[in-house]
């Protein structure tokens, strides 16, 4: 059950935000089965330093390429954390927008005892993020926002905000505007994301993922013209291609292995398959690329 003095919802969503969260309250069930089980389940990318999977993907089990899904999902926030200067700048007050089941809000808090308030516009997924956050110890440290990013309660003032694969969902412009009023000066805005480097990946990301790609430059846009100032940029596409061949083995897995999955699931399952295969392909064509950005607060 959530606790009613950590459970905010703020305004009415937009329209296409209404849409986007409920995509994700359908996934929740499917977003467990596979990077779960909790308290701490991530929904992005892994990190691989020696830019190859550590698995023999075609003969392992699910489980087992589930665990080093899981593995290099925290290494990707390990590796962000050192960019981003985590020690120093995520210790503090800490918005985790787009915070997906919670994995990276309770990583900060865990790791830096950051006191987190966890964004989400995907009501089914507050008293999940709640409830992992107690059953890891942090629940003093984790709240949950039910809100649009877009429209983030000017109340309060923050050290920094995160996003973590959540803020190609946004209007860039829209989004540094407000995180104006509410990041300190000198705070900064900590961004991972799929970036745009030629059209056609554009069109791979979008039939997934329900949004298209920015470039680099058009957030940097958006950062200026709201008073930040883009200071890190750091490409790590190389080292993330490896997720899509485990992501794309679990899923093969799954479906070669498990006789009780109904016919919904097998459909959703081999959608899921074809995708993880095409964005593979475009990933290492150079059509998308995975970065770490972080802007400052002038």
């Amino acid at each position: 059950m959530s606790n009613p003095d950590r459970l905010q919802t703020v305004l009415e969503p937009r329209d296409e935000v209404r849409i986007v969260g409920q995509y994700y309250d359908d996934k929740t069930a499917r977003l467990i089965r596979k990077y779960g089980p909790g308290p701490k389940i991530h929904y992005h990318l892994g990190h691989y330093p020696s830019s190859r999977t550590p698995l023999d993907v075609e003969e392992a089990t699910a489980d087992e390429i589930r665990h080093s899904i899981r593995l290099h999902q925290e290494g990707l926030l390990r590796y962000a954390a050192k960019i981003w200067g985590a020690e120093h700048r995520l210790s503090g007050r800490v918005l985790d927008i787009g915070c997906g089941l919670g994995g990276g809000s309770l990583f900060l808090a865990q790791e830096y005892g950051a006191e987190v308030t966890s964004v989400t516009n995907a009501p089914e997924h507050a008293p999940i993020v709640e409830g992992f956050a107690r059953d890891s110890g942090v629940g003093d440290k984790v709240r949950v926002l039910v809100c649009d990013a877009m429209q983030l309660p000017q109340e309060e003032t923050f050290d920094a905000a995160v996003a973590i694969e959540s803020s190609g969902y946004f209007d860039r412009p829209r989004w540094f505007e407000r995180l104006a009023h509410v990041i300190r000066p000198g705070g900064s805005v900590c961004v991972e994301e799929v970036f745009l480097t030629r059209p056609h990946g554009a069109d791979v990301w979008t039939e997934y993922f329900y949004t298209k790609p920015a470039t680099v430059s058009d957030y940097a846009e958006a950062a200026e013209a709201a008073g930040f100032e883009l200071v890190d940029d750091v490409d790590a596409t190389f080292e993330t291609a490896p997720f899509w061949d485990e992501s794309t083995a679990w899923t093969r897995a799954v479906l070669d292995g498990d006789e009780s999955l109904s016919a919904v699931d097998r459909r959703n399952l081999r959608i899921s398959l074809l995708a993880n295969q095409a964005l593979g392909a475009e990933w290492r064509a150079g059509g998308l690329k995975l970065g770490f950005l972080r802007f400052e607060k002038k």
